[in-house]
């Protein structure tokens, strides 16, 4: 809804004519309990004025907020354009007529205040329905129906244990190996745990309280100086384990 007025007046000092245009527009006409409506009014004018409009809403209208937009020039029209929105929300249904707007021009002189023509809002009720006393239908069953995917899940499902049971043999399994060296052969684990990038500090301390590690001067001496200065040659360790293990 657009309500358009058009005043021409003669402004004393200057004998000249001047046409002012207001718009009114509300957005949407129609609407139900608690919806938020826009009632604009928006000034186009050929001379430097400010709009005020003075707020009256209807009972059972709530004023929301107000937004108001600076003045402005338009070089095409060549004129001042100002806007200004009201956001109300109907309090329950009905019909609301807007029917004291005022509109004050002003820095203008010799301009009475305009009154706008009424603007109508139709707030229509939530409709109601009345509860049958039949009883809705239970869903369909459907007995061929099949889970989708159900076989895709399961084949995931088996994949994942089988990884994990794999990783615990293979831990367990490794586990037993270097349990074996211990127990048999010190020298070979600490062999193995060297090829394997480690450094078996406790085996080796344990080995050189031994009384084989007695005998074994040159080999002896190569741990003690690993274990302790922290300082070897990997290469050369090795070369001596194997020759031992050789014996």
């Amino acid at each position: 809804m657009i309500v358009r007025f058009i005043l021409i007046w003669v402004t004393l000092p200057l004998y000249s004519l001047l046409a002012q245009e207001i718009s009114v527009t509300l957005s949407p006409e129609e609407c139900a309990p608690g919806d938020l409506v826009r009632l604009s009014f928006q000034l186009e004018s050929e001379a430097f004025t400010e709009m005020v409009v003075t707020k009256l809403s209807p009972e059972g209208i709530h004023p929301v907020f107000t937004e108001k937009r600076p003045i402005e020039f338009n070089p095409q029209t060549q004129r001042y354009e100002q806007k200004e929105d009201w956001i109300v929300q109907a309090m329950h249904s009905g019909e609301f007529l807007f029917s004291e707007l005022m509109v004050t021009l002003e820095g203008l002189v010799n301009v009475e205040p305009v009154k706008i023509e009424p603007v109508q809002l139709t707030v229509t009720g939530y409709t109601e329905t009345e509860d049958s006393p039949t009883p809705e239908a239970w869903p369909t069953y459907l007995e061929n129906q099949k889970p989708t995917f159900s076989w895709l899940w399961g084949a995931v499902i088996i994949a994942i244990c089988f990884t994990f049971y794999r990783l615990i043999q293979s831990k367990r399994k490794m586990g037993l190996i270097q349990q074996d060296l211990t127990e048999e052969d010190p020298l070979s684990l600490i062999s193995h745990r060297l090829r394997c990038g480690e450094f078996p500090a406790n085996t080796i301390e344990r080995w050189l309280e031994t009384d084989d590690a007695q005998d074994m001067h040159v080999l002896r001496t190569s741990l003690q100086q690993a274990l302790y200065a922290q300082t070897y040659d990997r290469d050369a360790l090795l070369e001596h384990l194997d020759k031992e293990a050789q014996v």
